[in-house]
C-alpha cells in the first residue's frame, strides 16, 4: 500500500480504538456507579484501556528513571547558596505551590485557598513551569561564572518576572470577567458581578502538580513561598489515576499498571529526596485528613499562608471563580468521603498494582501543617 493509504489506515484504526476506548469508559461508569456491578465494570475499565494503550509507544522506563537519578545528583544538601532568592519583604510569599500525584486532591486544598478574600486560585495555568527553562538556563549561565551575587541577581530578577507576569495574567482575567458581568442582563450568568477581587490578592495558588519535581528552583527563587504537598492513600490515588482520562501526554501511561507504578514510584523517591535534603521546606497535607476534618484543616492551613482567618473560607464549594476542571465540578458538591478506600471495591483485580508498588503501598506520612493538631479518634473508632 502507499504511504498515503497506510496514514489513512491508521488515522482510520485510530479513531475505531478512540471509540471503543470511550464506549468501554462509559459503560464502566454505567456499571461503576448504576448497577454495582463491579466485575463488569472492571471488564470494561481494562478493556477500554488495552485499546487506548495499543495506540501509544511503549513505556520509556529508563528515561523515567534517569530524570530522576539526575535531578537527585544535581539538588544535593549544600547546592543552595546563602541569601539568594526573594526575601518576606520582597513579595517573595505571594506563589503557593500546591504539588502532589494527579488525583490526591489537590483541587479541594486550592478551593479551601481561593476562597480566601486575599487569595487567588490559578490552576494549573503556572507560570513558573512556562518560565522554567529560561529560569533553568539563566542560573546555569551565572553559575558558570562562579559570582554568588551574579546567581543572586538573576534569581531575584526571574522571581520577579514570576510575579510580575502572574499579577498582569491575574489582571487580564479580571477585566475580562468584569466586562462579561457588566454586559450580561442574564440572571444565569455564569459571572456573578459580586465574585470579582477589586484590589490584587496577597497570595496566587499554583497548583501544577508535576512541580514536586521542580522543588529545588521554587526553593531557589521563592525561599520563604509555601510548598503544599497533598498526598493520598497510596492505593486509592493509583486506582483514582487509573480509572481517569487524563488529556494526552505522559498521564496517558496511568492506564497501565507498569508505567502507573513507575509514575507513581518516581514521585514517592522525588518527595522522600527533598524531605531529606530541605528538611520541613515541603508542608504536607493528607488529603483524608481534609474530608474528615475540613474545619480544622482550612484554618491550619490559612495559618500557614500568613494571612488572617475568614469564615467564608468554609462556604468554598459555593465560590464560582476557581479553575472549571472536573475536579473542580467534584468539589463544588461539597466535602464527600465516599472516595475514600474506594480502590476496595477492585481490591482483586488491582492487587497486580499492589505489588509493584511493594511497601510504598504503606504511607505513614502525616500533615505537616504547623497549627493543625487531628482531633482525638474516639474509643468507638
Amino acid at each position: 500500500p502507499s504511504l498515503e493509504n497506510i496514514h489513512r489506515m491508521d488515522s482510520s484504526n485510530k479513531h475505531l480504538t478512540d471509540t471503543l476506548s470511550k464506549m468501554h469508559n462509559t459503560l464502566f461508569t454505567y456499571h461503576d456507579t448504576k448497577t454495582k456491578d463491579y466485575t463488569k465494570a472492571w471488564y470494561h475499565l481494562s478493556t477500554g484501556f488495552k485499546h487506548k494503550m495499543s495506540m501509544l509507544q511503549p513505556w520509556n522506563a529508563p528515561f523515567e528513571q534517569k530524570k530522576v537519578a539526575m535531578m537527585k545528583n544535581i539538588f544535593k544538601q549544600g547546592f543552595w547558596p546563602d541569601n539568594v532568592g526573594l526575601s518576606d519583604d520582597e513579595n517573595g510569599k505571594t506563589p503557593i505551590f500546591i504539588i502532589g500525584f494527579p488525583r490526591s486532591g489537590s483541587t479541594l486544598l486550592e478551593r479551601v485557598l481561593d476562597s480566601h478574600s486575599q487569595v487567588v486560585g490559578t490552576g494549573e495555568d503556572s507560570v513558573f513551569n512556562g518560565r522554567l527553562e529560561q529560569i533553568r538556563n539563566q542560573i546555569v549561565k551565572a553559575s558558570m561564572t562562579g559570582s554568588v551575587d551574579m546567581i543572586r541577581s538573576v534569581v531575584d530578577h526571574e522571581a520577579k518576572a514570576v510575579l510580575e507576569e502572574t499579577v498582569q495574567r491575574w489582571k487580564t482575567i479580571e477585566a475580562t470577567k468584569q466586562k462579561v458581568a457588566s454586559s450580561s442582563s442574564s440572571s444565569s450568568s455564569t459571572v456573578d458581578a459580586n465574585d470579582t477581587i477589586q484590589t490584587t490578592p496577597k497570595r496566587f495558588t499554583d497548583k501544577m502538580l508535576t512541580n514536586y519535581f521542580n522543588v529545588g528552583f521554587i526553593h531557589m527563587l521563592f525561599p520563604h513561598a509555601l510548598i503544599l504537598h497533598v498526598a493520598r492513600n497510596p492505593m486509592d490515588v493509583l486506582f483514582s489515576s487509573y480509572k481517569h482520562e487524563f488529556p494526552a501526554g505522559t498521564l496517558d501511561y496511568t492506564s497501565e499498571f507498569p508505567s502507573l507504578a513507575d509514575l507513581y514510584l518516581s514521585y514517592r523517591e522525588v518527595i522522600e529526596h527533598w524531605d531529606a535534603v530541605l528538611p520541613g521546606r515541603v508542608t504536607h497535607v493528607r488529603y483524608e485528613d481534609l474530608v474528615n476534618d475540613m474545619p480544622g484543616m482550612a484554618r491550619a492551613v490559612i495559618e500557614a499562608t500568613g494571612l488572617e482567618w475568614e469564615d467564608d473560607v468554609l462556604e468554598f464549594h459555593k465560590k464560582k471563580h476557581a479553575v472549571n476542571t472536573h475536579s473542580t465540578t467534584q468539589v463544588r458538591k461539597g466535602i464527600y468521603k465516599t472516595a475514600v478506600e474506594a480502590w476496595k471495591r477492585y481490591e482483586e483485580p488491582l492487587q497486580p498494582l499492589r505489588k509493584l508498588v511493594g511497601e510504598k503501598v504503606d504511607w505513614k506520612l502525616k500533615t505537616t501543617l504547623p497549627s493543625y493538631v487531628p482531633p482525638p479518634v474516639s474509643d468507638d473508632k
